[in-house]
């Protein structure tokens, strides 16, 4: 049976030559085009295409590595999501009231190294305050009531430096026309059609997303408190490595622990990123299933404390994610792919190879009572006993209940 479902749409954005420079994300079902609409469903339509674009499906493999224009209200305007800024142009819709908080809003995303694009302009010189702190026009032609004004609006603010790009192009002569007048990128049905873009939704847990943001609004939340909700739900913690580990962040090395990975996040990205995720859809797992995997967290993070050359934070993260085929209904091997782990957990999860993989099958060995899985002589190089490896398993079954008793009320 296919179970994957229609998550957006993309449509290419050409320049001059015709080739493809880079994407509109587009939300579906086809929303209405009105500024009703906008204000009412315009916060959860951006928040659902981010989530398919980065989280189901891969920014990557949407936009083929090309800079991405994305539908910004001004909800998210003053709290830009946590996504890559790099190849990321944010489209402002055009009936974004201008006022002195919008236009410091707009200022600090683009300090935050976004593209900003204004959306369906059509000549209202009130908009003429937001040049300076865009870098493309987007004119949508068919408002226009001649194509000749497209050549005196671009000649008319040439001193701003802008990217004009045509949109709703529908004909070989309204291309040719456009790109006479300086328009230098161009999107429209003569091109093509938006494309709708296939796959299978991640879920959420309901409870460790709320219990995350109730944790983020608190005055004096700091990072334990806040790794400690997230280590206690693997969707969660897949979701903030992915992003992390994005190819698009471009950070030097790879993001292996939750606390590394908040650290790198930050607070205030973290925050917008729990918001992101509290206004997408939202569905849960078993509890049974959640705590086996925080139980194995911890008692992997608990072996690996016995093992000076490897790092106890990873190896919770391993534990972790052992389970994540079972929560997000995909092959291990998609995962690590999605993640971009790096080989030695990869191999862990996939091959139980190396100290890891050791770590990871004498968790799952404790788990399932399956003592002659279990290397003792190993263990017992590192100073384990049978009965210590009892203890450290009751010890990490106590604790896990506890957090997940927490993060439950």
């Amino acid at each position: 049976m296919n179970t994957h479902e229609l998550l957006l749409a993309r449509q290419p954005i050409l320049d001059a030559r015709l080739s493809i420079v880079g994407y509109e994300l587009l939300c579906r079902p086809v929303p209405e085009d009105t500024q009703e609409w906008q204000l009412s469903h315009g916060d959860r339509a951006t928040s659902e295409v981010l989530i398919s674009a980065f989280n189901d499906l891969g920014i990557e493999d949407v936009t083929e590595g090309k800079p991405a224009f994305i539908n910004f209200t001004t909800h998210w305007l003053h709290q830009p999501p946590i996504i890559p800024s790099l190849n990321m142009v944010a489209e402002l819709l055009e009936h974004i009231e201008i006022t002195p908080e919008n236009l410091q809003a707009l200022e600090e995303l683009r300090t935050h190294g976004y593209q900003v694009a204004l959306d369906d302009y059509t000549g209202n010189p009130q908009q003429e305050a937001l040049f300076p702190l865009v870098d493309i026009i987007k004119v949508d032609i068919r408002q226009l009531p001649t194509l000749d004004l497209l050549d005196t609006m671009i000649r008319q603010y040439e001193k701003y430096g802008l990217t004009w790009l045509a949109e709703k192009v529908e004909t070989r002569e309204e291309y040719e026309r456009c790109k006479a007048a300086g328009c230098t990128l161009f999107q429209g049905y003569f091109f093509s059609r938006p494309a709708n873009v296939y796959g299978r939704r991640l879920p959420d847990n309901a409870v460790a997303v709320l219990n995350l943001m109730q944790t983020l609004n608190k005055p004096d939340a700091d990072i334990s408190d806040i790794a400690e909700v997230i280590q206690s739900d693997p969707q969660l913690s897949y979701k903030l490595l992915k992003i992390i580990n994005s190819a698009a962040i471009g950070y030097a090395r790879e993001v292996t622990s939750i606390a590394q990975g908040i650290m790198i996040a930050g607070l205030n990205r973290l925050k917008a990123w729990a918001n992101l995720i509290a206004l997408g859809r939202l569905q849960n797992k078993p509890v049974a299933l959640r705590e086996q995997a925080v139980v194995r967290a911890h008692l992997a993070k608990s072996l690996a404390l016995q093992m000076p050359e490897l790092d106890a934070d990873t190896a919770f993260t391993l534990g972790l994610f052992s389970l994540l085929d079972a929560f997000l209904d995909q092959p291990m091997e998609t995962i690590c792919d999605k993640l971009h782990l790096p080989e030695t957990l990869r191999r862990a999860l996939l091959e139980r190879y190396g100290d890891y993989g050791f770590i990871l099958n004498t968790t799952i060995s404790m788990e399932q009572a399956d003592w002659d899985s279990i290397d003792w002589e190993v263990l017992k190089g590192i100073s384990l006993v049978p009965a210590d490896v009892e203890m450290q398993y009751l010890q990490a079954l106590q604790t896990s209940r506890q957090i997940l008793a927490t993060t439950a009320a």
